[in-house]
Order: structure tokens, then C-alpha cells, then sequence
């Protein structure tokens, strides 16, 4: 299920991922945009009021308001295309203006105020329009230059979609439509004229927009898609590929997946409990648990071997630490290792920590040597094997029999006990020919002072065979199968006693 989700969710996240850098790029581009527009705007108004100073410096050379005088201004409000009057102010009252009579486009004479702009509003106007007035104190008098919305607002017109720019002079704004708005109007976008004293305002980009994705960004919008896709397609592809048993194994140790079982030892004339061996299984997510008859050949042959051991004895180590107050004194715990295992350097030191980290410290560690791999005798493994065997360690031989060269190593190393595989065992039945060959591997154990595990139990007459030839420990289905570590604790908690007892 988890990999069922994962090509979505990576395809999910390119997707935003993308999203998000292709609006941050087009939001910094409309912002760029939007500030290229106000520069524009300001250096329209800037060659605006360029226009009213030289309609100013014209009206400083007339002299007197005589015919000549107010010819000269109404030709110059004429020959300037943004102008509408050019009025001298005198003593607060109109001296000379450009339309005839001496009349002005106010409906009264504002207020002369330090500065060279105010915005008018309509209120204040004849014709109920708002203007710009370009106000320059020369001499006694003031020279007022008007300029109507209509040219303020061509030159806020800037070409862009979906932005607008407003004049603000002082506390008072006027944008594309509407009248003079005096007070605080919040604008997120500034410049300010380093010619005359106004600025161009507007509101920013929002952060994301979808209409300018769509707009700006389409092309790109798809081509994310497309790749999105593509990403989970392949890693839909990548998580669902077939991988080989060694990949599968591999994963599977990462993960924790291979996890011990406990198969029981037993006292089989008492019936009292006496230690388990530790065997490896498999609890696959989708399969359920696995029989290491599918899995341990694959990890003998790659050399997953030794981690899959390594991780067993840390998961023993925990198991036993957890209920070690309910195990039996001189309790057998044993763990197979693999030829490869034992013969990897640091051997020694890896058993000696393992032996360390339990709390217990009168557990009996059985050290199985298994035959299902050649075991190279030499010098330093029979070191090896003694150094641990020194360190308390008990040194088993399992599967006797099945393997290469099991003589030999009886022959050559400190063994303690031998398991008689169960393939022997399985032999004995009422016939009292099944027991010939199973009565020379004993008679073979007993002359070479060996201790004896039988293996593989499951009939009463196996259980009576083994109790007359003294084989004290065993262990196989008749009394218990192999079990995970929580119907262990139920075992120890319920105190058993098989009912194998002979009289």
C-alpha cells in the first residue's frame, strides 16, 4: 500500500514543487513589470510638469496684464498639449490668466501653500473636474499652471494588464477614475519623482495568483504536468520491478522483517523446559511468516548469512533481557552459525559482546555449528572455537550426520554436543529394525564422550526410544513447535511439564 501511494506523492510534490517556482518567478516578474510601469507613469507626469515650468518661466517675463501679456499666456497654454490655464496671482487675487477675461478654471482661489503641486478636486473647480496645479511664488505673486485629469490620467495609463497607478501629491491621490481622495490610501508599490515632489503609487502582485499561472505560465503549467507523470509512471515502475530473492533478502534484513523463533528443549524424562534454539523466520508484510527453508540457502550463497545472524543474536539478547527473571537457572539458548560466520574476522569479539549485553549471567550460550556449508579446519578456526568454548561457551555439532564432513570434526574440535538430525530420529517407529542406524550414531556418540540433543521428536515411541538410551535433551514437535517470542513468555508463564514422564 505504502508503495502503491509513493509515485503519487513524489508526483504530488514535483507537481507543487514546480507550481511554486514557476509562480515565484512570474510573481518577481510581475513585480518587476509593475515597477517598470510606475517609472513610466512618473516620467510622463515628470514631462508634464516639464511643460508647466516652461509655461512658468513665461509668465515671470510678462510684465503687465496688457493684451500682449495675456496673448502670450493663452498662446503658450495653447502650444503645450498637456496645459489647460496659466493664472498670475497677485495679493490673492487673479492679476493675469490665459483665458479671456482673466478668468480661471477655480471656483476660488486656493490656498498658496509652500510646494510646486496640489491636486484639486472637483468641488474646487467650475467645470466639476479635478486638476493638477503646478504653483511656483515669484516675486509678490504666484503663478498657478492647471492640468486637467484627463492628462494626469493618459499618463498614468501605463501598458499593463490588471495594475493601476495613482498620483499621489501630499495626502491626496487621484488614480484612473474617480475624484481627489484626501487622507491615508494604502498603496503596497512606491516611487517617488526626484523632480518634483509626488509619487506614483499602486498595489503590488499578490503572492500567488492563479489567473496569472494561467495566463503567464500555461505552456510551463503543462510541461510540469508532463513531467510529474512521468516521475510516477517510473517510480511506479522502479517500486514494482521484479527483484531477485538476494534483493528481496537484503530488504528484508534491513527492515527488521527476519525475526526468531524459539523451538524448544526439553528434559524428556522429567518434562521440564531447558532452553530453546533460535531459528530464523521470515514475517513478510504480505506473506505472513516464511520457513527459513526458502530463505536461509539464499543467504548462505550471498553472504547475507552473516548479517541475518548478527541481527537474530541482537533481538535475542533483547527477548532474554525482557523475561529473564522467568527463565529456568542454567537455561540453553543456541544460535546456528554458518561456516562463513565463524570463519569472519572479529568472530571472537562479536560472541564475547553478545555474551556481555545478557543479564543472566548463568544462561548457558550454545554455539551450533552448522553442516550446511563445508567448515575449513584449521588452526585458527579450532583457536576460535576454543577461545569461546574458554569463555563459557557450549560448542554444538547440529544436523550430525546430514552434512560434509561430520566425522572429522569430532576428530579435530572441542565439542561439546551433538544434534541428531531429525532425519534420524524420524526412523524409529514399532519396527525394531528402524532404531539400527540410530543405535550406532549413539553408540559412536557415547564412546567419544559426547552429549546428545535429538531433534525432530514426534511420536510416543521416539519419546520411549530416546528416554532407554538416555538422551536426555530434545526437542521436536511432540512437545512443542517453534513459537515467536510472545508465546514463549505465555510458555514460561504457564510453568509447563510434559506428561512424558516414564516410569
Amino acid at each position: 500500500m505504502r508503495h502503491a501511494f509513493l509515485p503519487v506523492i513524489a508526483a504530488a510534490c514535483l507537481f507543487l514543487t514546480g507550481v511554486v517556482i514557476l509562480n515565484t518567478q512570474l510573481w518577481y516578474s510581475s513585480r518587476a513589470e509593475s515597477l517598470g510601469g510606475a517609472r513610466y507613469a512618473a516620467n510622463n507626469i515628470n514631462l508634464i510638469l516639464n511643460e508647466a515650468a516652461r509655461a512658468t518661466r513665461v509668465a515671470m517675463s510678462i510684465k503687465g496684464c496688457t493684451l500682449e501679456g495675456q496673448y502670450r499666456l493663452g498662446t503658450e497654454a495653447a502650444l503645450q498639449p498637456h496645459l489647460r490655464t496659466i493664472v498670475i496671482v497677485k495679493n490673492g487675487a487673479v492679476w493675469c490668466s490665459s483665458l479671456p477675461g482673466n478668468r480661471i478654471l477655480l471656483s476660488q482661489i486656493p490656498p498658496m501653500v509652500e510646494g510646486h503641486l496640489l491636486l484639486a478636486s472637483a468641488r474646487e473647480t467650475s467645470n466639476r473636474l479635478p486638476i493638477l496645479i503646478y504653483n511656483t511664488r515669484f516675486a509678490d505673486s504666484h503663478i498657478l499652471v492647471t492640468i486637467s485629469d484627463q492628462h494626469i490620467r493618459g499618463a498614468l495609463n501605463a501598458p499593463l494588464k490588471g495594475v493601476h497607478f495613482a498620483l499621489q501629491v501630499g495626502d491626496s491621490t487621484i488614480g484612473m477614475s474617480g475624484d481627489v481622495v484626501s487622507g491615508n490610501v494604502h498603496y503596497s508599490g512606491r516611487i517617488r519623482s526626484a523632480e518634483y515632489p509626488f509619487s506614483i503609487v499602486y498595489n503590488q502582485p499578490p503572492l500567488f495568483s492563479l489567473q496569472r499561472l494561467i495566463t503567464h505560465g500555461l505552456g510551463i503549467l503543462f510541461f510540469i504536468t508532463l513531467i510529474s507523470g512521468v516521475t510516477a509512471y517510473a517510480l511506479n515502475k522502479y517500486l514494482h520491478k521484479e527483484m531477485t530473492p538476494e534483493e528481496l533478502l537484503r530488504r528484508a534484513i534491513a527492515n527488521g522483517e527476519i525475526v526468531p523463533f524459539y523451538q524448544m528443549v526439553v528434559n524428556g524424562r522429567e518434562g521440564t523446559l531447558r532452553g530453546v534454539e533460535v531459528l530464523a523466520r521470515w514475517k513478510h508484510p504480505r506473506a505472513g511468516y516464511i520457513s527459513p527453508a526458502a530463505f536461509i540457502p539464499v543467504a548462505e550463497k550471498s553472504g547475507l548469512i552473516v548479517p541475518l545472524t548478527r541481527s537474530l543474536m541482537a533481538q535475542v539478547v533483547d527477548n532474554m533481557n525482557a523475561i529473564e527473571s522467568k527463565l529456568p537457572e542454567g537455561f540453553h539458548v543456541g544460535i546456528n552459525f554458518s561456516a562463513s560466520h565463524i570463519a569472519s574476522p572479529g568472530f571472537v569479539d562479536e560472541c564475547l559482546r553478545f555474551k556481555a549485553r545478557f543479564q543472566r549471567k548463568d544462561l548457558n550460550l550454545v554455539l551450533e555449528v552448522t553442516e550446511r556449508e563445508p567448515l575449513h579446519v584449521d588452526e585458527d578456526l579450532v583457536q576460535t572455537l576454543n577461545t569461546l568454548h574458554e569463555n563459557g561457551f557450549v560448542i554444538a555439532l547440529d544436523d550430525f550426520g546430514t552434512g560434509y564432513s561430520g566425522l572429522s570434526y569430532l576428530h579435530d574440535l572441542h565439542i561439546d554436543y551433538i544434534k541428531i538430525d531429525q532425519s534420524f530420529v524420524a526412523r524409529v517407529n514399532a519396527d525394531p529394525d528402524s532404531t539400527r542406524i540410530l543405535d550406532c550414531v549413539l553408540d559412536l556418540a557415547r564412546k567419544l564422550s559426547l552429549s546428545i540433543v535429538a531433534e525432530g521428536v514426534e511420536t510416543r515411541e521416539q519419546l520411549d526410544y530416546l528416554n532407554k538410551n538416555d538422551i536426555t535433551f530434545q526437542q521436536g514437535y511432540y512437545f512443542y513447535k517453534p513459537v515467536k517470542f510472545t508465546e514463549l513468555i505465555k510458555i514460561l508463564l504457564s510453568k509447563p511439564k510434559v506428561k512424558v514422564i516414564v516410569e
